[in-house]
């Protein structure tokens, strides 16, 4: 998290990352198959999408619904419904943060840093997501976003 974003009452769980590759191909429902890699209409649905494409462009850094309320100047229902359909994309992660002077906050970001669209040997699409590797960080993210999520 960059200084001019950092609040001393606040811990972050928003993750670094280095970049890794996962593909997924429309036809590939085999249990090979990465559980985080979504179908190519899936992914091709939520980018062809305005509203989406809006919030993807918002999170350049992490943001609350709240703030991508006011910042795509949408309705609270639409954010949380354009939020999960980029999840289901594997498009935005959520977060939470932990704060010591109040109530904890969940935080959204972008969960890719580059998106490819491809034809396979066999003539079927394919999407390609870079992502950045998870770190120690990232794992105490997650543990405490499946935290909030049993409570």
């Amino acid at each position: 998290m960059p200084e001019e974003y950092a609040n001393r009452n606040r811990l972050f769980l928003i993750p670094t990352w280095s970049s890794v590759t996962q593909t997924s191909s429309e036809t590939d429902q085999s249990d090979t198959r990465d559980a985080e890699s979504p179908p190519v209409s899936v992914v091709l649905r939520s980018l062809e999408d305005e509203k989406c494409r809006a919030i993807l462009t918002a999170l350049r850094e992490p943001k609350s619904a709240a703030d991508l309320q006011t910042k795509c100047d949408l309705a609270r229902s639409t954010v949380y419904r354009k939020l999960e359909r980029l999840r289901e994309a594997s498009l935005v992660r959520e977060y939470t943060e932990v704060r010591r002077d109040g109530p904890n906050a969940t935080l959204y970001e972008r969960d890719f840093t580059d998106i490819s669209i491809g034809i396979d040997d066999d003539d079927e699409f394919t999407v390609s997501i870079d992502r950045r590797t998870k770190d120690a960080e990232d794992r105490m993210a997650t543990f405490w976003s499946e935290m909030k999520k049993e409570s």
